[in-house]
């Protein structure tokens, strides 16, 4: 089974160089790691590093928006991401729960598009990548499906049953190349 990361914060613009070092050690040891253990510690070491909300009003609206997610009040949760998207559109993860929001309610195309600004803000988003692989599999694209999971698995190869998911995606796409194989506009997001 194809186990992603949905529903996990992150943000994507650094509000000081602290933070992008943090990021690039990290992410960097999640390449080297081959214990799955410090994987994992790693993964939720960089999630941490993208939730965190600097300011103190836009972390309240993460907050609120996470808790409206989890009491599916999504109608909610998307006005609150819309509003914190409007003050701070520069936060990857604001645009990310709102993808994620907008997959739960079934509006895969709002989804995607949430999904192109999270990667154009963080090109690292395994999670994004991930989400945009898993709907472009839920709409017969299997293509767009694989290059989306390729770049999940680039930034993250410890995602577990990817390796298996993008076989048997391309399976399905045979020869199948599209000029924008994730949809959002550009060649690949990844750095």
């Amino acid at each position: 089974m194809l186990m992603l990361a949905t529903g996990v914060l992150a943000q994507g613009t650094d509000s000081g160089n602290g933070r992008a070092a943090m990021l690039d050690t990290l992410f960097a040891k999640l390449q080297s790691t081959a214990d799955p253990l410090a994987a994992q510690a790693l993964e939720q070491a960089i999630w941490e590093q993208w939730t965190m909300v600097p300011d103190p009003g836009q972390r309240q609206l993460m907050l609120r928006g996470i808790a409206e997610m989890q009491q599916q009040e999504l109608q909610n949760a998307i006005a609150t991401f819309t509003k914190l998207i409007e003050i701070a559109p520069e936060l990857s993860e604001a645009w990310n729960k709102r993808a994620t929001v907008y997959w739960l309610v079934g509006n895969l195309s709002a989804s995607i598009a949430d999904i192109c600004e999270t990667v154009k803000r963080e090109p690292r988003h395994f999670g994004a990548y991930s989400g945009l692989g898993m709907i472009r599999a839920q709409q017969g694209e299997p293509a767009r499906a694989v290059a989306a999971f390729e770049l999940a698995r680039k930034y993250n190869p410890h995602i577990v049953g990817i390796d298996d998911e993008i076989a048997r995606l391309k399976a399905l796409a045979g020869n199948d190349v599209s000029d924008d194989p994730l949809g959002c506009g550009q060649r690949t997001a990844g750095r």
